[in-house]
């Protein structure tokens, strides 16, 4: 029987046992301490912390990646295109009973006000913007795109009184870069990057630079501006957007920043096959020459035989050009031979590594691989229209956050201000503006269309949901990104044309719609008239 062993201590004496409060797992699991996981320690970070340290960094790197790579570039491009696209318009719903309203005062006031914002946001004189170049969709877009690349869309609310507009209001889209603490200072429990904020976490103040941090004409003047938060009734002064990860967070994380490293390697690797690619298309052919090592040495003790040799190759190449249908046709020395370099390359890892690094960023950004990549050679209706759908739930998701928390108090500006001046008349007893913000900037932003794959099974199941009433005409237009007053508006002024001109206007119940498919199995619609034959209606829908 063996004897059991006896550990010593560094004091010579044996070793006691710990007494142990809770037992460890040795593997298995994510909060093991063995196995695969031993050398992965991350520790437990406040949301700052997380995102702040190494943001710059993070930043300046995603912005190279998008300046640089094309895939990247053109998918940030159609995220901003597909969210806010060229007009981003805003259907006002307020809440009428919140506010002591009835129907006929919407019937009158609420078209009317929609239509005032619009022509305001989209003067060409850009009042909307204070430094007089952006529309709304602009303004927009541009927080839109700082929100995907920085993590923050942050703009300044100005009163600018003094202009030949009917407005006052205008904003000022700021680089998140500006906002910082005054000189260096580090973060503390009430100033976290820029951003003074209460016990509650609320924003009291922001702090600005007076210009982007590495502008090299003021590195050495460069000053901070404290801007409230909010004026003492409520009105903005910074609007500022970001999404919510972490409790306690005050900026934003950047979308890009988990592909970076994997986007960074695959354009790397592109970059080295494009440009084995070109030596090999450069060094298409040689010329194997008999001044070998050999020759070399027996020439080398004197000087003038090389200088000789190719001197005679040269002339020779000179003296005896062939041409043959315009092409010249060399004729090689004596000993000397013509070769060409096939070039051949091991490459056929390279398109599955785009590819897998390619679906990386496509679900850091919300998109499938087939619209990231703009491939579509392996779909069918059913995957595009899959594709189209699952994106589609992302991008309206996130287009409705950014419009809530970006678009809307935009709107709020405006609408506070379009209120005072009395362009709308209220009844007595109905609330202020800034006593029930809510009721009065109540409504949903219209965007760019989702598009459809099929557009004739997809116009027909919409025309299923309204009729069943399981959808809206507003509901459906905002969709394709439309809005329904508007659609009204034109079906109404073209009615009116073609009855001016003795026509039948489609959709009028003179006229029905039948889908059939032609000679080639496509399917296309006629128009058949009620007072045709009925047989002849049953024949084509039979069809």
């Amino acid at each position: 029987m063996t004897n059991p062993v006896t550990i010593l201590g560094a004091d010579g004496l044996p070793m006691k046992k710990s007494a142990s409060t809770f037992a460890v797992p040795r593997s298995g699991g994510g909060g093991s301490v063995g196995g695969s996981l031993a050398g992965w320690s991350p520790r437990l970070r406040s949301a700052d912390d997380r995102i702040s340290s190494g943001r710059d960094r993070m930043v300046a790197r995603v912005r190279d990646l998008v300046d640089r790579n094309g895939w990247l570039s053109g998918a940030v491009q159609r995220q901003v295109d597909e969210a806010i696209g060229a007009s981003f318009r805003f259907n006002w719903n307020p809440d009428l009973n919140a506010l002591g309203l009835d129907r006929d005062w919407a019937k009158e006031f609420v078209a009317a006000t929609e239509n005032a914002f619009h022509n305001y946001a989209n003067d060409p004189r850009r009042p909307l913007d204070a430094g007089g170049r952006l529309s709304l969709a602009g303004i927009l877009g541009l927080g839109f795109r700082h929100r995907m690349g920085e993590g923050d869309a942050i703009c300044l609310a100005h009163w600018l009184p003094k202009r030949s507009v009917a407005y006052s209001t205008a904003v000022q889209v700021v680089d998140p870069d500006r906002l910082s603490n005054p000189y260096g200072k580090f973060n503390g429990e009430d100033l976290r990057n820029g951003i003074e904020i209460n016990g509650y976490g609320a924003p009291i103040a922001y702090h600005f630079r007076s210009r982007h941090p590495n502008d090299p004409w003021s590195l050495n003047n460069q000053t901070w501006q404290r801007v409230k938060a909010r004026t003492k009734w409520g009105r903005s002064r910074v609007i500022h957007f970001f999404e919510v990860e972490q409790a306690g967070q005050t900026r934003g994380r950047g979308l890009l920043g988990p592909a970076i490293e994997k986007l960074k390697v695959a354009d790397d690797y592109e970059r080295s096959e494009q440009e084995a690619a070109l030596i090999n298309a450069i060094f298409a052919a040689f010329i194997e020459s008999p001044f070998d090592k050999t020759i070399m040495d027996e020439v080398s003790e004197d000087e003038g035989a090389i200088s000789q040799y190719q001197s005679e190759r040269s002339a020779f190449a000179d003296a005896n050009p062939v041409l043959f249908g315009g092409s010249k046709v060399h004729r090689l020395f004596a000993g000397e031979s013509f070769n060409f370099n096939h070039g051949n390359r091991d490459n056929a890892a390279f398109q599955v590594f785009i590819q897998n690094a390619l679906r990386h960023a496509a679900t850091a950004l919300g998109q499938s691989y087939e619209e990231f990549a703009n491939d579509w050679s392996g779909t069918n209706y059913s995957s595009a229209r899959a594709a189209m759908l699952k994106s589609w739930k992302f991008l309206t998701t996130r287009r409705g956050h950014f419009a809530n928390g970006f678009a809307t108090p935009i709107w709020a500006l405006w609408l506070e201000e379009h209120i005072s001046q009395g362009n709308i008349d209220l009844p007595s007893g109905t609330p202020r503006f800034w006593d029930n913000p809510a009721a009065w900037c109540r409504g949903n932003w219209i965007g760019p269309g989702r598009g459809w794959v099929d557009p004739v099974k997809e116009a027909n199941a919409s025309q299923i949901r309204m009729e069943n009433n399981l959808s809206t005409l507003q509901t459906e237009a905002a969709e394709q990104g439309q809005d329904y007053r508007e659609i009204l508006d034109q079906r109404a002024r073209e009615k009116d044309e073609f009855e001016e001109r003795g026509l039948v206007y489609p959709g009028s119940g003179q006229t029905e719609v039948v889908y059939v498919e032609d000679q080639n199995g496509d399917t296309v619609n006629a128009h058949v008239s009620r007072l045709e034959d009925i047989g002849r209606r049953a024949q084509l829908r039979g069809k």
